[in-house]
């Protein structure tokens, strides 16, 4: 059988091209305030390391559009993620609709400087005053909104503070302490709350207050933690939303994860195996000394795809030595084809246990794209 074919077919094709940026926009829905940048590479590369090389690494849960804010309201599916709502007050006076490029000011506030529109997607920024304060917002995208008081940045005009907030993004990863570390940019930790996801190691969590310029975001870090330190499966960040406190934002994140690390919806890696095959009939049997067949069942329900052309198909989990490991074997054309996958802990300890192998075979069926790989 020639294992380099299989892998390069085990690989999900890429995803479509990004739409154009305006017209995410045009509509005022489309972008959502609360930004997952999947940082996968650290995780991927330990888990290859525990498997072999070669092995195909699938990215934590299904494609799950994250929540909003508490401040936000959902009108219908079709147009999540919906537009920020917060109510125009004193913390927050200046609203913005992308769409009209209609700014409204809260009572008593005056616009003095404004900056944009400085994208395709209609991005501006606003300064207004009342009495002796002044405040500088800048819309980013509908659900992206950072608000500042003017006199805590160093900058000298509202086109310099709008111009500093777009050249320092936000980044984070863990030191070799095991503490949480916002890299370059200026950002600097003001607040930490430990584990608020309630994770059992490796996996780890932590919530935090960052500041630069007067610019505050909070920040949700979570995942696998490399032992030395290093970068994790993700980051959610957020500028401050006013009226609100991070404890309340994250009692959101939290009840968003619990949803989504169901059984099965962690990390998971594909190699191919000769640790197993078939017996009489559909039976699975090691082929190895060090492997030992735990349970199995014959004709798992994998979707239509991975059985077409087959003879018989079998799921298994079996130990490799210490290490548990799920296996699919199917018979095409007359050659066996055996894959091998190592399921990472589920992130919080009440969680982990091994999988049904109905669990195992929804998973599969549910997270591999059909068209490659096992299809």
């Amino acid at each position: 059988m020639d294992w380099q074919e299989t892998l390069e077919r085990a690989i999900p094709q890429p995803p479509p091209a990004h739409p154009d940026p305006a017209a995410l926009l045009a509509d005022g829905k489309k972008l959502v305030r609360r930004r997952r940048l999947a940082v996968v590479a650290g995780t991927a590369a330990a888990v290859a390391a525990v498997v072999g090389i070669g092995a195909i690494v699938v990215p934590s849960r299904d494609s799950a559009t994250p929540n909003p804010p508490i401040a936000t309201q959902s009108t219908a599916e079709d147009e999540w993620p919906p537009e920020a709502d917060i109510p125009l007050s004193d913390l927050a006076p200046v609203a913005y609709d992308h769409g009209t490029g209609e700014v409204t000011l809260y009572r008593g506030w005056k616009e003095t400087d404004q900056v944009g529109p400085l994208d395709s997607g209609n991005a501006l920024a606003v300064a207004a005053t009342k009495g002796n304060r002044t405040v500088y917002v800048h819309f980013m995208n509908p659900t992206e909104i950072a608000y500042t008081d003017a006199s805590r940045t160093s900058a000298t005009s509202l086109r310099a503070w709008v111009d500093d907030v777009r050249a320092h993004h936000l980044s984070a990863t863990w030191n070799a302490g095991g503490k949480l570390r916002v890299k370059q940019n200026g950002w600097e930790i003001v607040r930490e709350i430990p584990n608020p996801l309630g994770y059992a190691a490796p996996w780890d969590s932590v919530g935090a207050v960052v500041e630069r310029e007067g610019v505050e975001q909070w920040i949700l870090y979570s995942g696998n933690r490399p032992k030395d330190g290093g970068e994790s499966s993700g980051l959610d960040a957020v500028y401050a939303i006013p009226g609100q406190t991070i404890e309340e934002w994250l009692a959101v994140q939290v009840a968003t994860d619990r949803k989504d690390y169901r059984p099965g919806n962690v990390d998971f890696s594909i190699e191919p195996t000769e640790a197993v095959e078939f017996g009489s009939g559909s039976e699975v049997v090691s082929s190895e000394d060090r492997v030992k067949i735990v349970e199995q069942v014959a004709d798992p329900d994998i979707g239509h795809s991975f059985a077409t052309g087959t003879s018989r198909t079998a799921a298994a989990r079996i130990t490799v030595g210490s290490k548990e490991r799920y296996v699919l074997v199917r018979e095409k054309d007359g050659v066996t084809q055996a894959y091998s996958f190592s399921v990472l802990p589920a992130p919080r300890a009440e969680d982990r246990r091994p999988l049904t192998l109905d669990e195992f075979a929804e998973m599969v069926d549910r997270r591999m794209t059909p068209g490659s790989g096992l299809w």
